[in-house]
């Protein structure tokens, strides 16, 4: 019996290691985010390229039938010090010929330290061009993990249906206005709740003493 629990228990923990956790894909209304103004670019053209902050190439030219890449290997550190503070959100800029299909992001994940933690499944033309202009972005990386200075993190890329010129994926610096958890919607609620009934009691024994 004991053994029996014990390889449950180890079971239970080979299950969490290999969990990954989901990064959104979410599309951005308007040109908010530039990879010329927020560079440096993870994976791009030598256009995109910031200092000494490597950049992974892509081929340009257009009838790319798949980017199926690593990126650059970076120190958490240098991530830290272009993201300002916030979380980490990559942008986006989708390059689609006029009157092609809508492309694909199909695969991108985050790894640290040689572990994947972070990974994004898309579908066959979710990532269709929305915001004209040079280099902005049509899409965001969110919900990314956390990680220290010292740890090693790598980005891997597969993109299908490339159709136009080079797509970019850029570190974005600051901290754009996020959404707040379901969770944290439900304790808000409730400390609301919370204050109104202790208000209409101190109301209640106020009018008693008057």
């Amino acid at each position: 019996m004991k053994k029996m629990f014990l390889a449950a228990v180890l079971l239970m923990a080979m299950s969490v290691g290999v969990y990954a956790n989901t990064l959104t894909f979410t599309a951005v209304n308007g040109n908010l985010y530039q990879q010329t103004v927020q560079s440096p670019c993870i994976f791009s053209n030598p256009s995109c390229q910031n200092g000494s902050f490597t950049t992974t190439n892509l081929d340009t030219g257009g009838a790319v039938t798949s980017y199926n890449l690593d990126s650059a290997t970076y120190l958490g550190s240098t991530l830290l010090a272009i993201m300002g503070g916030g979380p980490l959100i990559l942008g986006v800029d989708i390059n689609q010929a006029s009157g092609q299909p809508a492309q694909t992001m199909f695969f991108f994940s985050m790894s640290k330290n040689g572990v994947v933690v972070d990974t994004y499944n898309g579908s066959a033309g979710n990532a269709a061009a929305g915001n004209n202009g040079n280099g902005f972005a049509d899409y965001i990386f969110q919900n990314f993990s956390t990680f220290l200075p010292t740890d090693n993190i790598t980005f891997h890329l597969t993109f299908n249906d490339g159709n136009d010129g080079t797509e970019n994926v850029f570190v974005i610096a600051g901290t754009p206005v996020s959404t707040p958890e379901p969770i944290s919607l439900m304790t808000m609620g409730l400390g609301f709740v919370v204050l109104a009934l202790v208000s209409r009691k101190l109301k209640g024994a106020s009018a008693r003493i008057e």
